[in-house]
């Protein structure tokens, strides 16, 4: 059972005296129904006043432009003072330095109240630009109240306390059977979905349940999934998953999920090297099971202590900068180009001592992290990826340009598809590989290199196999190959004990001169098969062993000096194929 979302009967909305309820409460009511109707939009937590933005809906304007609601608590007439007020927000909006890189194409006054004639036009009259001003009044509220009915439950008639005691309900019954108690599946499946629609009433988060046996789920990839909570009876045995979604962007602020505890590390440790470099500069990190210790608060009462937890923290902004895809090319120290490849910035962070950032090369051969600080001009590591099943002719460019990074030549970055007179100098590449490092690479260049050659004669993408499980004669096949495809003529010799095998027309003693059979010229890398056509085998001075009938055919077994034979393509001439 998957993506269950049970829902509860509600008696129809009777319309909200919102007079009665105090300003604050009217406008956080307001602001949470515009929120769940605008899923993307966010609330502004003011640091010095709000600047005139109450909610912020960024790119939701129809031209793409930005997207401002103005929450008022009025719910009558507007007073001069409170027109004011309103004035007083508008021309905040467009004098806060800190909305300058707004594109306010839309701007919303909010109130639980219609407004006259008289009143929306003294609005409209605000703006001089022909920018779209709205003032969404009762009606609109309303209509909102009656779509979303969660919320005023939850707000202000009692839901929130009903709520928790439901968030007890889902404890106990999500609690692990008694060791006596048989559950089957249906019977687990019905009781965890009605477990999860007494929470249907709440506007901040959706449940979601996953059931299965054996190995424990992982997260999975989905929109405003904020938390996954697994309950299992047992290694290898049944486990329950419920996913709980945010409902819009400001759920996460509305009902925050908080984790608070103690990470013990060793003082020098991985642990507490990573943890430092959290701080410094927002990197990533994990803690082993047994190193993290504390508590818990998530909605839908499923939080509680966490004791001999292993944790880990990873980034969820996908926002990496612009222009994200760049070029690093190499230059001689007489600005002759040498190399180049591109590389992609996959992660950006920031912590009390600098910046972070980390850029992986298209086809993962490598991967450089970079920390900046305001006192220095950075600091690089590298280090090497997994390329299996990238195409050999990118990644023999990208070790082109690993090989060449090392002084007097010089690396120049630029944005992809910007000209190369853009290019600046990257001062952070001044590594200089050991020799143990350079003996690697150039092993790795060598079968590299000839599936490259490869590539040149086939329109199938020729991919890096796993290089670790590669043979040296895997990698010889695929050289002579490649030497064959370009017009060369290669010698190879079969095994000592073996003979050659050869279909030929009649029964024969002897074979004078060159014999010439064309054969199929077909590589084998990793779980590819590339066929390339046919080769030519050549063989002379052949000593016939003898003759076999096999399925119809006329196989002669033969020898030939040093058991050496010669291929080459099938427009070789014989003359130049004996040479």
């Amino acid at each position: 059972m998957r993506g269950h979302e049970a829902r509860r009967e509600r008696a129809p909305m009777t319309r909200v005296a919102w007079a009665r309820y105090e300003g604050n409460d009217v406008e956080a009511v307001v602001a949470m129904l515009i929120n769940r109707e605008r899923p993307n939009s966010v609330r502004i937590t003011p640091s010095r006043g709000d600047g005139g933005v109450d909610i912020l809906d960024r790119g939701a304007a129809a031209n793409g432009g930005d997207v401002v609601y103005q929450v008022k608590r009025y719910t009558g007439p507007l007073s001069t003072t409170q027109q004011n007020n309103v004035e007083e927000s508008w021309t905040r909006l467009q004098t806060d330095p800190r909305w300058a890189t707004l594109n306010v194409e839309e701007w919303h006054l909010v109130t639980p109240w219609d407004p006259t004639p008289e009143a929306d036009a003294w609005l409209q009259g605000l703006d001089d630009r022909g920018r779209t001003v709205t003032w969404n009044g009762l009606a609109y509220v309303e209509a909102l109240t009656a779509k979303y009915p969660e919320v005023i439950d939850y707000y202000l008639d009692g839901g929130k306390s009903r709520i928790e005691q439901a968030y007890q309900a889902v404890v106990a019954l999500l609690a692990p059977a008694d060791a006596g108690q048989k559950l089957d599946v249906p019977t687990v499946s019905s009781r965890l979905a009605t477990a999860l629609t007494v929470l249907d009433g709440d506007p901040h988060y959706r449940y979601e349940l996953r059931l299965g046996e054996g190995e424990l789920p992982g997260l999975v990839k989905r929109p405003n999934l904020m938390m996954t909570w697994i309950q299992s009876d047992g290694q290898g045995r049944k486990w329950q998953a419920v996913d709980v979604i945010a409902r819009c962007a400001a759920s996460a602020t509305e009902r925050p999920i908080v984790i608070s505890g103690a990470v013990s590390a060793e003082g020098g440790s991985d642990l507490a090297t990573a943890l430092q470099d959290f701080f410094d500069y927002g990197a990533p990190f994990a803690v082993p099971a047994g190193a993290f210790a504390g508590s818990i608060d998530a909605p839908g009462g499923l939080g509680g202590p966490l004791t001999n937890a292993a944790m880990q923290v990873l980034p969820v902004d996908d926002e990496v900068g612009a222009d994200p895809d760049l070029i690093l090319a190499t230059r001689s120290a007489e600005g002759v180009p040498i190399a180049e490849t591109e590389v992609t910035r996959i992660a950006r962070s920031e912590g009390t001592k600098g910046l972070r950032v980390v850029l992986q090369q298209k086809n993962h051969v490598f991967t450089i992290e970079d920390r900046y600080t305001a006192s220095e001009s950075g600091k690089r590591e590298f280090r090497f990826g997994d390329y299996s099943n990238q195409p050999a002719s990118d990644v023999k460019t990208a070790l082109a340009f690993i090989t060449s990074t090392s002084h007097p030549n010089t690396v120049y970055v630029r944005r992809k598809g910007a000209p190369p007179l853009s290019a600046t100098v990257d001062p952070n590449w001044n590594i200089d590989f050991p020799d143990e490092i350079r003996e690697v690479l150039n092993g790795v260049a060598a079968p590299v290199d000839a599936l490259a050659r490869l590539q040149q004669h086939t329109g199938t993408i020729v991919r890096v196999p796993d290089l670790t499980e590669t043979t040296f004669a895997q990698v010889a096949e695929w050289r002579r190959a490649a030497t064959i495809l370009e017009g060369k003529v290669v010698i190879a010799a079969y095994p000592k004990g073996h003979a050659l095998g050869v279909e030929l027309p009649a029964e024969v003693d002897t074979i004078p001169g060159l014999l010439a059979i064309d054969v199929p010229l077909e590589v084998t890398i990793g779980e590819q098969t590339i066929h390339f056509g046919t080769a030519r085998m050549w063989i002379e001075d052949a000593t016939i062993l003898e003759r076999r009938e096999v399925d119809g055919r006329s196989v002669h077994w033969l020898t030939t000096p040093n058991r050496r034979v010669r291929f080459s393509l099938p427009m070789e001439h014989s003359d130049d194929a004996a040479g």
